[in-house]
């Protein structure tokens, strides 16, 4: 999947050297970096995601819900609509100071997928957490939208079904 499409390239946002992704591909060791913070996610409980199994191991002290956040959007990043919603969870529920998150967002450059993402979220679905965040952050600078068709159906919460969980155990 080396051609696939990176949020950089959609956002008009491109990609840049970040130190703190270098340090998060150390941590991740010799594994593909999206596959680690999808693990790290999974494992601190949000599940969005997820792959065939979730490792029973104890989540990387080092990376903080806001990091993992703030690197699952940054422009470095392939395209996967499975993704926006396990971010959507975890804006939902996790603990997490919005105007960190910004900071941090604005700083690796992810804020424009960010502002996208969080405008798309029906009212139905926004969370206190996820309403302080929409107050803490503007539009950046030189935002143009995101050029990726994204139903904001998706994001609603539904209950699981029989069928739906019989679907998850074949993938």
């Amino acid at each position: 999947m080396k051609n696939a499409p990176t949020l950089g390239t959609l956002s008009a946002n491109p990609a840049h050297r970040s130190f703190f992704r270098e340090r998060l591909q150390r941590l991740a060791g010799p594994r593909p970096l999206e596959d680690w913070l999808l693990e790290e996610a999974n494992v601190r409980g949000h599940l969005g995601a997820v792959g065939p199994q979730v490792p029973d191991r104890a989540p990387t002290p080092q990376l903080s819900d806001a990091d993992l956040i703030v690197a699952l959007l940054m422009p470095h990043s392939e395209v996967d609509g499975r993704l926006f919603k396990l971010v959507v969870r975890m804006l939902q529920r996790a603990a997490i100071d919005p105007k960190v998150l910004w900071f941090h967002a604005r700083r690796e450059r992810a804020d424009r997928v960010l502002y996208w993402l969080l405008n798309l979220v029906p009212d139905t679905e926004r969370t206190p957490p996820l309403v302080a965040l929409l107050t803490a952050c503007a539009p950046p600078r030189g935002y143009s939208g995101v050029r990726f068709i994204y139903s904001s159906a998706r994001l609603l919460r539904r209950p699981a079904t029989k069928e739906s969980v019989w679907r998850a155990a074949r993938r």
